[in-house]
């Protein structure tokens, strides 16, 4: 990035977390017969990491628009920030800390602010079905495809869950235990709470309302945090809603570098983001030929 994008920071509630930066794009006009998408980005960080904020975007962002097929698709980036669940790590006292500084989220919250940032930038920037690519990492995956699912949402042309946490029970389960911590501070200790919140879990015909929608899964083989178990489950809860529309889906397993490596850099966040926009341009036909050609894989048709 030679000079730096414009960049906003909206407020979309009371919360100091309530918050979401744009960096927009409109002094490019989009060629005749072009489309151009928001990306819009969640973030992880377990639902608490105080730490991890939406200016962990800005990696990938100054990435893509050094990808020239990218660069031509988008039309502005934004990167939501919600309210946090209690991190052990960063405590706050209750009483001493004011109502729109404290983390003491618990879902549904997190998910009720992402929906309400949406809304904010769709009724702000008058953008809506199929204007815009969901992308999320880790928890913001997991929120990415928690919010898809809901029919109040204008739906985006692709959806990107990048390492995300989709059966809270069965990953725990897998490392011992060992995340009932951090699941218990932002879905409760009821564990039928969260198969209810888990979107591998979500009951049939859940993700089969956004017809032409690309649905995009990616992993790294280096994450040590999140295994690739959880994609792969997640890619078969999605196929059982896929009604013979295999190719709107894309399982990318050839990230680099361990769970936090994809988006601290930016190249893996961005590379899921261009190779969905390629795809998109396919599935759109004609005006999507260009994004056949220089693509640095396109990843797998799913067929788990």
């Amino acid at each position: 990035m030679t000079e730096p994008l414009p960049h906003t920071v909206y407020q979309y509630g009371t919360h100091e977390l309530q918050r979401i930066g744009v960096w927009d794009l409109a002094l490019e006009s989009p060629a005749a017969e072009q489309q151009q998408y928001w990306i819009i980005y969640i973030h992880g960080g377990a639902w608490r990491d105080p730490r991890i904020t939406h200016k962990t975007f800005e990696p990938s962002i100054a990435r893509l628009l050094k990808d020239d097929f990218a660069r031509s698709r988008i039309r502005a980036f934004a990167s939501v920030d919600y309210r946090l669940s209690p991190h052990p790590d960063f405590p706050q006292d209750p009483s001493a800390t004011p109502a729109d500084r404290f983390r003491g989220a618990r879902h549904p919250d997190h998910l009720d602010d992402v929906r309400r940032a949406l809304r904010f930038l769709q009724e702000r920037f008058g953008f809506g079905n199929g204007d815009y690519v969901l992308a999320g990492h880790s928890a913001g995956a997991t929120l990415a495809y928690q919010l898809v699912a809901d029919d109040g949402v204008a739906p985006p042309a692709a959806v990107c869950g990048l390492e995300g946490i989709y059966d809270f029970r069965g990953l725990d389960a897998r490392v011992g235990g060992a995340y009932a911590g951090f699941l218990a501070a932002a879905f409760g200790d009821d564990r039928a709470a969260w198969d209810r919140a888990a979107p591998m879990k979500y009951a049939d015909g859940a993700y089969a309302g956004a017809p032409g929608q690309l649905r995009v899964l990616a992993h790294s083989p280096d994450d040590e945090l999140v295994d690739m178990p959880e994609t792969d489950g997640m890619a078969r809860r999605l196929l059982r809603d896929a009604d013979g529309c295999e190719d709107q889906m894309l399982l990318i397993r050839d990230l680099s570098g361990r769970h936090d490596d994809v988006w601290r850099g930016g190249e893996g966040v961005a590379s899921v983001v261009s190779r969905a926009l390629r795809r998109v341009g396919e599935l759109q036909g004609p005006g999507g030929e260009g994004a056949r050609g220089g693509g640095d894989g396109e990843g797998e048709r799913v067929k788990l």
